[in-house]
């Protein structure tokens, strides 16, 4: 099986090992410490950890290099190793993993079609480039208009939808003509992509965190934009006319983007938990959340913003209440107090929604980490049961001011509630732990 893997094999065999061991070997791409430095999982040695790395390394380079004998590409042995050059090196294991099986071998050769993809790859890094350097030329200045900041930036949907949707015309275009597959148009499309996001992630522009949640969408409108290309490519449509087109649209967007700015979207999430203990003993709990335990979530050991505590300062209406993040410490004010019934409180300020892991285990101070998220008002409901439980109910309120926002709210709600999971069940260890009343 292994001698001439397929397609499906080079791809859930040979990516996620090649990408463990680029993460590992190469960028250090580890959870964060409290610190803010990167750390190997709980438990597991550091040369336990290079050694699992280069294991998957060598495994790696050895499905990549019968892969390419399959294909019957030249020099098999030194592709498997060019795999781990960064950054070039992710261009040629996607290819490996996307091009065609035996019946596609006579299909347009990646030399044959290079030439032509590097036209578009210039055009989209100098994109992201040149908007990245005007948004922070107009931040300096003071004169960025209202709806790139609404939009996170350069982060906004010009990037974000614009720029994979325009890559995929041209791959889908191009590959079309040079006799190509529809499965090398995909994976040049993803290859040019992922060289721009590496790109920004080198030069600290972009996070690895923020890139996984916004490769799901990207890679589906990359997709769109091939299907369009690939099957338009023959028409006369595909003469160039459809690709000008695409690429313009990017900087329309930016237009639309900064004249006429999305609305910020406002929604809430609540999250709710049953106590085995009486009202009283699960409101004493809520004044100061204190001791929680370190977090086992994914996103929070890679530096999404989530609560180490709180402290109120004072009773009633108007105490001040401080809640203390990874990222920096959220002050607040007490809205509504009604002892054993329910507790709200207004948000001041928000700290970074996250400490953005970057490359070489760098942090990243991204623009849109202080823009995109603002928490509004949260707040405890609690509800005494028949049989002498409680059921508490946490709520927040938030602001996203990063488009599409449809789409960043489905992360959003799904962080927020393990936010609010993890200060519940803390409060209902401590309540169950407590006195009875």
């Amino acid at each position: 099986m292994l001698s001439k893997p397929s397609r499906l094999l080079t791809v859930l065999l040979m990516l996620p090992t090649w990408g463990f061991a680029q993460a590992v070997l190469l960028f250090r791409v580890l959870p964060l410490s409290p610190k803010g430095g990167a750390l190997v999982p709980e438990g597991m040695p550091f040369f336990l950890l290079l050694g699992l790395a280069a294991g998957f390394a060598l495994l790696a380079s050895y499905v990549a290099t019968r892969r390419a004998a399959v294909l019957g590409w030249s020099l098999p042995p030194l592709l498997g190793l060019l795999i781990h050059v960064p950054f070039l090196g992710a261009g040629l294991a996607l290819w490996l993993a996307a091009t065609g099986d035996e019946e596609e071998k006579g299909a347009a050769a990646p030399m044959a079609v290079a030439g032509s993809l590097v036209v578009p790859f210039i055009l989209g890094a100098f994109v992201c480039g040149a908007l990245t350097w005007g948004c922070s030329t107009l931040v300096d200045l003071g004169k960025l208009p209202l709806g790139l900041k609404q939009a996170g930036g350069y982060f906004g949907l010009a990037i974000f939808a614009g720029l994979p949707f325009a890559t995929g015309v041209s791959s889908g275009v191009i590959l079309r003509r040079a006799g190509g597959s529809f499965g090398q148009a995909i994976a040049a499309a993803l290859t040019l992509i992922g060289t721009i996001i590496l790109i920004l992630c080198a030069m600290a522009m972009e996070g690895i965190v923020c890139v996984v949640m916004a490769a799901p969408f990207g890679a589906a409108l990359a997709f769109l934009g091939v299907t369009v290309g690939y099957f338009l490519a023959r028409t006369k449509a595909g003469d160039g006319t459809l690709q000008s087109a695409a690429w313009l649209a990017i900087v329309a967007i930016v237009g639309l983007e900064g004249w006429n700015p999305p609305a910020p979207l406002e929604d809430s999430t609540t999250t709710e938990i049953v106590i085995n203990a009486p009202a009283e003993r699960v409101w004493a709990e809520l004044h100061d959340i204190r001791d929680l335990p370190k977090t086992d979530n994914f996103l929070f050991q890679f530096g999404v913003a989530h609560p180490m505590g709180t402290v109120t300062d004072g009773q009633g209406v108007g105490a001040a209440r401080l809640c203390k993040l990874s990222t920096g410490d959220m002050p607040e004010i007490v809205t509504v107090w009604k002892p054993n019934q329910e507790l709200r409180f207004k948000v001041l300020s928000t700290p970074p929604s996250m400490r953005e892991l970057g490359f070489f285990g760098r942090t990243i101070d991204a623009a849109h980490l202080h823009s995109a998220y603002a928490s509004l008002e949260g707040g405890f409901k609690l509800e005494p049961l028949a049989d002498g439980r409680t059921r508490l109910v946490g709520e927040s309120r938030y602001l996203l001011n990063i488009a599409p926002a449809a789409y960043w709210n489905l992360w959003t709600k799904e962080i927020v509630h393990s936010v609010h999971r993890r200060v519940l069940e803390h409060v209902k260890i401590r309540a169950e732990s407590g006195p009875k009343a």
